[in-house]
């Protein structure tokens, strides 16, 4: 091969680096030291008898048994590992080995646990997931200062795709990204808990079997007539999920929902044309103008309106209900400049009632929030007037943070090694899916508890608690871990965190 120019010469040079030695050292290392805090706060939670109820039972005696399995699986998430064979490597962390008392399985060991999983089991344990997000969201109510404690619970559901690269996984299909893929539905609140999660066949439709998910999710030991009052339970969904069977089990279930509106079945482009609808201007604050100021750049021009619409499937049902439908549209410039530019007249509605030369782009959004306009007050009772009322301004703004969802899945897939599954049988590997959703719940109110104002994701949190260098010593019959000081700090500060009281250790085997 002829080179243009000359290759470079592989050869010894003078480095500027400090010279340093590798030995060989037969002393029992750890590059996690701060993943048995992790373990210990999960064992020693109230969580754990309702957790080893929903596992398959594991009688060989050679058996390390199923709630010991399921805290590996668990360590393997929280650690960040790829993959099931990276369980092969978990001996070389001698301090998970003396703290399972060197009880580590090998990845086909897991692989086979994996698929005990029952239905039932599944089942269960997507419960416990459900029952675990509303206990971590009522443990940030009680412990975190006023100004960052959760006083509502916001529930966002969506689906994703995981694309796959073998044939003979169960349910594997085209989707219609034209990707090879399974495909999940999974439920977050607004902190970040899991309160659901379903793996389904790659070509399932968004929104398919969202009815029963959300009846579980919205399972927090409430009545449907006291969240209807408080009003502090919201849902919020794209326009997937617009569609009878969620609007039941929503209404049966007393939340508060916003939904894209979806055109199929609420007809809305054509409706809110016919209404004759009377727009009022979107309000920016003044952070919001100082910003656009700073910045030299034009806020969009934004007006919301509102009308009201009647499911065809509630009057078959013997019940007309009527949500609102709270309309956006937004000013295109760019469109509007062409129009002008063109001398072409603008013209809204045309004799068939559809729009012409728009100059504006529309969203829309269903729900069933209590809109704060005086009409809809007669007629209620002392109760229904004492309930929280609405403009359309803050239902839009309320609706509009789902988008944190999307970082909640991208974590699930990225940092939780959801983008693949390990198995062949969909039933394990659902369970690998719950399993990973248990350790995001748990590693995500330490997120949460230790930085309320900007909880860190898995990748930072990790390297802060998790990844310290640290030496197993065995001594008197006891077992020390021997830490670095920061890293000591950190996970001391952890501990303290969670409520396990401080321990004095011995002069000789303190890292401080």
């Amino acid at each position: 091969m002829k080179f243009e120019i000359d290759p470079f010469e592989f050869v010894p040079s003078k480095s500027v680096l400090k010279k340093v030695k590798i030995v060989a050292s037969k002393e029992k290392l750890t590059a996690a030291a701060g993943l048995g805090t992790l373990i210990e706060i999960f064992d020693q939670s109230g969580l754990k008898d309702q957790f080893i109820k929903c596992l398959p039972s594991r009688t060989s005696s050679r058996s390390i048994g199923s709630y010991k399995l399921a805290l590996n699986m668990l360590c393997g998430f929280i650690n960040g590992f790829d993959c099931l064979d990276d369980f092969d490597h978990m001996d070389r962390e001698h301090a998970l080995k003396a703290l399972f008392d060197e009880d580590i399985p090998a990845a086909r060991t897991l692989g086979d646990y994996l698929r005990d999983f029952s239905e039932e089991n599944i089942a269960d344990l997507n419960k416990f997931v459900s029952r675990m997000g509303w206990g971590m969201l009522h443990s940030l109510s009680k412990n975190l200062p006023d100004q960052y404690a959760p006083d509502t619970a916001c529930l966002d559901i969506d689906s994703t795709d995981h694309p796959q690269s073998g044939n003979k996984i169960e349910g594997v299909a085209w989707n219609y990204k034209n990707n090879w893929c399974l495909d999940s539905q999974v439920v977050f609140d607004q902190m970040g808990f899991c309160h659901g999660f379903d793996l389904r066949a790659g070509n399932t439709k968004s929104g398919v079997g969202a009815d029963w998910l959300l009846d579980l999710a919205l399972t927090d030991g409430k009545r449907q007539m006291q969240r209807k009052f408080e009003g502090k339970t919201f849902v919020r969904a794209d326009s997937a999920y617009c569609k009878q069977d969620v609007f039941k089990v929503l209404l049966k279930k007393g939340a508060l929902f916003t939904l894209t509106a979806h055109n199929g079945t609420t007809h809305w482009k054509d409706r809110f044309v016919k209404e004759g609808l009377s727009w009022q201007p979107w309000k920016y604050s003044s952070k919001q103008l100082d910003w656009a100021l700073d910045k030299e750049k034009e806020l969009p021009e934004v007006d919301l309106a509102r009308f009201y619409w009647t499911p065809s499937w509630s009057e078959k049902d013997g019940k007309k209900l009527m949500f609102p439908i709270i309309v956006k549209r937004t000013l295109n410039k760019e469109r509007f400049e062409e129009i002008r530019r063109t001398n072409t007249q603008l013209r809204l509605v045309q004799d068939d009632g559809y729009l012409k030369e728009d100059p504006y782009d529309y969203y829309a959004v269903v729900t069933n929030f209590p809109l704060d306009l005086a009409t809809d007050r007669s007629g209620q009772s002392e109760r229904e007037q004492k309930i929280k009322r609405y403009g359309l301004q803050e239902v839009m703004e309320h609706h509009q943070k789902r988008g944190s969802m999307e970082n909640f899945i991208r974590e699930e897939k990225y940092a939780y090694d959801l983008k693949h599954f390990p198995c062949l049988k969909m039933g394990a590997n659902q369970a690998y899916g719950l399993l990973s959703m248990v350790a995001h719940n748990l590693l995500r109110w330490v997120s949460v508890m230790m930085s309320p104002d900007r909880p860190h994701f898995s990748k930072k949190l990790r390297n802060r608690f998790i990844f310290h260098a640290g030496k197993v010593v065995r001594t008197a019959g006891q077992t020390f871990l021997q830490i670095i000081e920061q890293g000591y700090k950190e996970v001391m500060l952890l501990r303290e965190t969670w409520g396990f009281k401080s321990e004095r250790v011995p002069l000789q085997c303190s890292s401080a």
